[in-house]
């Protein structure tokens, strides 16, 4: 869906033409406001790098016309819908080229798929002031995903200068269902615990399936009451490795395993795939790679392996005999501290 609109700003993409078109095809909301050059490509998901950045800095990769199905994270196109798609040389400028610009390293950090060391240090040479004042502006003008993104920055740039603007953040991360974004935020910013007491309230509503995905919030903490918090909600039945993997990053010690283990299910369950969540393998979900949980309290794996094999005599189902014979066969490198 088009609408010409008259001449009065400079087109989204290529930042150089007039601006002649709002384009609301996958966002009706928040159009782009295009040349009708740029309307173009961007339909024929042949959009040039510099082009797809500028749209994906505004509106966040994840449209649907700006999405990775399209564009490689340089903004290179992967399926344009055209004959003759030719970058011109017009790429998308790298972290180097942003990092003496405020406004453009944001910029860059809302095109990425992930995160990461490399581009939070980026912001060092800024003043904390300036950036908190920059990340709010963004927030309040970004969608969802720039908006994620920002909070993000907060979490891992800011920090508890940013307590406030993040304290404020919560109705709105409550209704858009970015429970998991705040609470990294909650947790690196806000006074200890005050942001795992706000996670937990939120969670006191929340039952079954959407439980179990909401409350990946709570990783963050890396908080003993964290554990307090999964044997008074664990269900009965129907307990999925999620659990498991919160219980990992939660200050989990060996202690506390072996009373699971000998309480048998579901809390057993949920220590066998805590254990298996200390070893690291492939596919294993990003938050794990990024806290490196440790078993604490465990000076001797022989002690692991005795306890594993003791309950498997009791509870041989072909969950727990995969489960258990991994952790065995990886003992030695299950991470312990």
């Amino acid at each position: 869906m088009t609408k010409e609109v008259g001449v009065h700003w400079i087109c989204q993409a290529c930042r150089q033409a007039p601006a002649v078109e709002d384009v609301r095809d996958d966002d009706p909301r928040q159009p782009y406001s295009l040349c009708h050059e740029c309307a173009d490509r961007l339909r024929h998901y042949a959009l040039r790098p510099i082009e797809w950045f500028n749209l994906a800095a505004l509106h966040g990769w994840t449209k649907f016309l700006l999405h990775d199905d399209f564009y490689d994270q340089d903004g290179e196109a992967s399926q344009p819908d055209v004959d003759d798609y030719a970058t011109d040389d017009m790429r998308a400028p790298t972290l180097e080229m942003c990092a003496g610009s405020l406004e453009r390293l944001i910029d860059f950090c809302v095109t990425r798929w992930r995160l990461g060391k490399e581009e939070f240090e980026a912001f060092r040479p800024f003043a904390t002031g300036t950036v908190l004042a920059a990340i709010e502006d963004r927030a309040e003008a970004g969608n969802r995903q720039v908006w994620e993104t920002m909070v993000q920055l907060c979490a891992n740039v800011v920090g508890s200068p940013a307590a406030p603007w993040v304290r404020a953040q919560f109705e709105r991360a409550w209704r858009d269902r970015s429970l998991f974004i705040w609470a990294e935020a909650a947790a690196k910013c806000l006074p200890a615990a005050e942001g795992l007491h706000k996670t937990i309230d939120a969670l006191k509503t929340v039952q079954g399936r959407d439980l179990e995905k909401q409350m990946s919030a709570l990783s963050w903490f890396g908080a003993p009451a964290v554990l307090d918090w999964i044997e008074a909600r664990l269900p009965r039945q129907d307990v999925t490795a999620s659990w498991g993997q919160l219980a990992s990053v939660s200050d989990l010690n060996w202690s506390r395993v072996q009373s699971w283990l000998a309480s048998g299910r579901p809390l057993s369950l949920v220590a066998i795939d805590a254990l298996a969540s200390f070893i690291p393998r492939q596919g294993q979900a990003r938050i794990l790679t990024i806290l490196d949980p440790k078993l604490k309290g465990c000076g001797d794996r022989s002690m692991i392996v005795h306890a594993l094999r003791t309950y498997e005599a009791q509870d041989s189902a072909p969950r727990v005999a995969t489960k258990c014979s991994f952790i065995i066969q990886y003992v030695n490198e299950l991470r312990t501290e």
